[in-house]
């Protein structure tokens, strides 16, 4: 059976290459018994769930949870490093209320209130660092 790159994909291609699946034997795998693949939309179905799950996937598999991974990120932001993973744009640096919500939304994520029973973040620290990061958007840092 050959090897396919599913998630690099167009639906024409991915099309194609049901047609020609459905002409080939798969049981060695086992993949149709499993996925229960019967039709072209299932398959469609099958791809476009890993294309949402499998950059998440490649993204967290260093850490817990993705929450831990934005915790790090956030703790390593030094000069804007990692500016593009936390969804820090330029607009964050010349409108305060766009930088505002960034804010409010990573403290309502790392506020230690809402998270006192998990002791594997600081989140005291994770919340200065929100704070910094966030003064350094508005110019105040």
């Amino acid at each position: 059976m050959r090897e396919y790159s599913w998630l690099s994909l167009s639906e024409s291609e991915i099309e194609e290459e049901y047609n020609t699946l459905k002409n080939e034997v798969v049981d060695s795998t086992g993949l149709q018994d499993l996925l229960s693949i019967r039709s072209k939309s299932d398959l469609l179905k099958v791809i476009k769930l890993f294309q949402e799950i499998s950059p998440q996937q490649e993204n967290d598999a260093y850490f817990r949870s993705g929450k831990h991974r934005q915790a790090f990120l956030i703790l390593n932001n030094q000069k804007g490093i990692f500016d593009e993973e936390l969804g820090i744009k330029k607009k964050h640096y010349l409108d305060a209320n766009a930088a505002k919500e960034w804010k409010k939304k990573y403290q309502a994520i790392f506020h230690p209130d809402k998270n006192i029973n998990d002791k594997t973040i600081n989140y005291d620290e994770v919340m200065q660092k929100i704070n910094k990061i966030y003064k350094r958007m508005v110019g105040k840092a």
